[in-house]
Parts: structure tokens; C-alpha cells; sequence
């Protein structure tokens, strides 16, 4: 049951989008709530001073808002399509100026051209969201639609593209949705390095797998959060840009993986991605086909120098791994999946035996290794101590450690 924000006590608020649907559909809803508030955007802006504004829309943490300068119902009506303009009341009341709750019992997904106009350049991206969320096929008429349509994307606000897309992406039917997405040819106008992975195996001296069917079906595996499906989806972009051959009948796509995090910083400038999630999907791109090199053979130390590399991104990345197991093979699908769960074990079992045994340094060792390697006060000090901390961990030095002993350690790791 949606719970209404404090921060619309006093406003005449109406929730809509699946927020308002999941009354009608049961659907599960993987992101934030759109809500519709009357009164012009610069009284809302006014009201929160410290939201982000990207066009029209005003980002706060509790979702998306839409201003409504003239009625709830006409500002729900300009959305355009019947099943995403209806809109929930705090009191229950439902506002459906379209006809949405007649368009979803007949399972049709339409839009009002006078309404929506034939200006909206995303409105392409804005239907087979709603195809992903709803399982609903677009007709063969909305289709051709869409098709003709798909250039407006070109010049489509960016921050929409990827709100859009977003949406897309942790619906039930992503996967369904993608490929209709590229079917109309809206593929190859916002996200040409996806496309390009599309038949990329027709073209292929060896016989190797459908890497555009390989994403898709990562896509609908991986957990239905935002920035875990824009990794699942870009993960791969890399390929078909790397590809080689080896005789007999070898492929291989080598540095496919830091290739596309390269290209994925374009695709982050070109859709608006904020800073810190930008971040976050290019190192798991970088990442992605690191969890899955694991082998029980791995001593402790590689498996704690792995977990210790990924940081924050250790946890995403599993999940990640996880999607990315799609072997028809029962056996190697298995056998991918168990070198997971016994890498996440592997980890948990390290961090509680590091915590229990905390490596003993010897007091003034900073300044030791200042003076001894003539390295001035500051963050080098303490990579170097973390260093020597991991060396007492690995039985590289004693359990007890002197000073001497830890700078000439130290010593020899420079040395080679």
C-alpha cells in the first residue's frame, strides 16, 4: 500500500503512473512514484527550493513531480497514453480523463495523438515503458507508429531518454520490451553501441553466441534496480568492437569489458546520468567479468585482495555475475552459480576471521617508514601500513612484527 509523503500535506497530490495502477494490475513496481500537484512549476520550485529540476519535472526523494497549472485531470490527460494517465487521490478517488482503466480490460496499448502531439519526440520510449511494466504487445498500427516516429528520439530531451529508459529497464518485461524497442528502430537512435550488438553473430567467421540475446536475457535475470539493468544492458558493448579469431575455431572478444567502460562514459555524458551512478555502472562494467574468473584454488589472500579492490561494488558486482550465468548446459550453469555463492562465502568467512584477528603493527612504524624510505606525512604512510597489515594476514611477516622487520619488507616490495 503506497504510503502519501509528509511532504504533500496541505497540496492537492494525486500519485499516477503504475503507482496508480497497482490497484487495478497487482503489478510489482521496481521505481520511483510519479505524482501530479496542482499549481505552476515555479510554486512547486519554491516549495522545495533544493530539488533537481530536469524540464519539466521536479526530482525529489520521494519521486518524480509533475506540475498542474491548470487541473489535475488536464495535466493527466497531457501524458498522452490512456494507461499512464490515470491518477490516485490520497482519498482513493481515481482521475481518468483518457480512459485507461477500459484501454487495460480490453489489453490495448494506445495513445491520443491529439494529446500527446506529434511533437513528443520520446513518446516512443514512454509506450514500451509501458509495455515493459504491463506485459501489453503495442498493435501492429502502433507499431508503425512508433517506427516513424523513432528519428524524433534525435532530438528528444536526454534527461526523458534516460527517465524512459529507466523505466523500460526494470519493468517485469524488459527483455520483450528491448526487442520491440529495436524492432521500431528507437535502438539505434538512443543507444547506438547497443545496436550494434544486434546479428553481430551472422557476421562471424566462428559460430559464437547471440550476444544481443545474451543481454536481454541478462537484462530480465539480473534484480530489477536501476543501475544493476544499465550495467546487465551495457555490459557487452565492447564486443563488437574487439572481436578476433583464432584457428580452428576460436573467438574472442579480449578487453571487451574495459572497452566498454570507456564507451559507456560517452553514453553517461549523452543521457545526463548523475555522477555517482555514472560511476557505479562503469565500474561494474569494468568489473563484470572479474567474479566469474573464481576458482576454489584462489588462497585467501587473492580472495581478500579481490574483495578489497571492489570495495562498495562487490555486492552489485555479484548480483551482476549472477545474471550473466546463461548457459543452456544445466551442468555449467550450476557449477557458474555454485563458484558464487562459494566466492560470497569465501569473502564473509575472510572478514569475520580479519576481524577476530586484527594484524598487530608495531607502534611508530609511520614514522619509521618516513624516515627510512623518505616519504613525507600523509595517505602513502597509510597504504604502506596496509600493506604491511595484509603481509602479517598472508604470513609474510611474523604475527608480531618489529619495526625492522616491516621496512625491510617494505624495502623489497620497492626493490622488485
Amino acid at each position: 500500500m503506497l504510503v502519501w509523503p509528509q511532504e504533500f500535506d496541505g497540496l492537492d497530490a494525486w500519485v499516477t503512473g503504475a503507482h496508480a495502477r497497482v490497484h487495478l494490475t497487482h503489478e510489482r513496481i521496481h521505481r520511483p512514484a510519479e505524482w501530479v500537484v496542482s499549481g505552476s512549476l515555479e510554486d512547486l520550485k519554491h516549495r522545495w527550493p533544493l530539488a533537481r529540476v530536469e524540464g519539466d519535472r521536479l526530482i525529489l526523494d520521494v519521486g518524480v513531480v509533475m506540475a498542474a497549472p491548470e487541473s489535475i485531470a488536464a495535466t493527466l490527460a497531457s501524458r498522452g497514453v490512456p494507461l499512464d494517465a490515470i491518477g490516485l487521490s490520497r482519498s482513493g478517488e481515481r482521475c481518468d480523463p483518457l480512459g485507461g482503466e477500459a484501454t487495460l480490460r480490453e489489453r490495448k496499448l494506445t495513445f491520443v495523438e491529439t494529446l500527446r502531439g506529434a511533437d513528443d519526440a520520446v513518446l516512443p520510449l514512454d509506450v514500451l515503458a509501458l509495455a515493459s511494466e504491463t506485459g501489453l504487445a503495442p498493435s501492429e498500427e502502433l507499431l508503425a507508429t512508433l517506427e516513424a516516429r523513432s528519428g524524433n528520439l534525435l532530438r528528444a530531451c536526454r534527461h526523458r531518454v534516460r527517465r524512459a529508459l529507466t523505466r523500460l529497464l526494470v519493468g517485469r518485461y524488459p527483455s520483450e520490451a528491448l526487442d520491440i524497442l529495436e524492432q521500431v528502430r528507437g535502438l539505434a537512435m538512443v543507444l547506438p553501441e547497443v545496436q550494434s550488438m544486434v546479428g553481430l553473430h551472422k557476421s562471424s567467421r566462428y559460430h559464437h553466441k547471440d550476444v544481443w540475446d545474451h543481454t536481454r536475457q541478462v537484462v530480465r535475470q539480473a534484480i530489477p534496480e536501476a543501475g544493476l539493468r544499465w550495467a546487465a544492458l551495457l555490459h557487452d558493448i565492447g564486443k563488437p568492437f574487439t572481436r578476433s579469431f583464432e584457428p580452428p575455431r576460436t573467438v574472442h572478444f579480449f578487453r571487451h569489458d574495459e572497452l566498454g567502460a570507456v564507451m559507456f562514459e560517452g553514453i553517461a555524458v549523452r543521457l545526463r546520468f548523475e555522477d555517482p551512478e555514472a560511476a557505479r555502472i562503469g565500474r561494474l562494467i569494468g568489473a563484470h567479468l572479474r567474479a566469474n574468473l573464481y576458482a576454489r584454488t584462489w588462497t585467501d589472500a587473492a580472495v581478500r585482495r579481490f574483495h578489497q579492490e571492489l570495495g562498495d561494488t562487490f555486492e552489485d558486482l555479484m548480483h551482476l555475475s549472477r545474471a550473466d550465468v546463461t548457459s543452456k548446459r544445466p551442468g555449467r550453469r550450476r557449477e557458474a552459480i555454485h563458484n558464487l555463492y562459494d566466492l560470497r562465502c569465501r569473502v564473509s568467512q575472510i572478514k569475520v576471521a580479519d576481524a577476530l584477528r586484527k594484524p598487530c603493527i608495531p607502534k611508530g612504524l609511520g614514522a619509521a617508514i618516513s624516515a627510512a624510505l623518505g616519504i613525507a606525512p600523509g595517505p602513502v604512510i597509510g597504504d604502506l601500513r596496509r600493506l604491511c597489515e595484509e603481509a602479517v594476514r598472508d604470513g609474510r611477516l611474523p604475527a608480531d612484527p618489529t619495526v625492522e622487520a616491516c621496512v625491510s619488507f617494505l624495502r623489497s616490495i620497492e626493490a622488485a
